[in-house]
């Protein structure tokens, strides 16, 4: 698996989200919000499902992470959601488990540079 620290992907791709929006910062900024307020949430039933020892839940939900992260430009993000959703569909839990803090830091990181889009009216 690729780490996130050898990882070549930009933490937020803010033209990529820009051009699945129609150039519309209004929209962007409000989608931003939306995924940075929901992401959280995601996150603690990603845990819930590795907790139970439910690969196929965590498969769905790191699914779903990876998707959103895609959808707003958060490619670091979704490299670590993808890496889990594959390690959790071949059902190596110890393997998601351990990219937890990848998962986490790099929602951090995201949160920073869409803030600053976000606060940037």
């Amino acid at each position: 698996p690729v780490s996130v620290k050898e990882s070549k992907a930009p933490v937020f791709n803010k033209a990529d989200m820009m051009a699945r929006l129609m150039d519309d910062e209004d929209l962007a900024r409000t989608v931003a919000e939306g995924f940075l307020g929901d992401i959280p949430s995601q996150i603690e039933v990603l845990k819930g499902y590795l907790d139970a020892g439910d690969a196929s839940g965590a498969e769905r939900q790191a699914h779903s992470i990876k998707g959103a992260s895609a959808n707003v430009g958060g490619e670091a993000l979704r490299e670590v959601a993808f890496g889990m959703e594959k390690a959790a569909k071949a059902g190596d839990l110890k393997s998601v488990m351990a990219r937890l803090p990848d998962l986490e830091n790099q929602f951090a990181r995201l949160k920073d540079f869409m803030s600053e889009f976000i606060n940037a009216k």
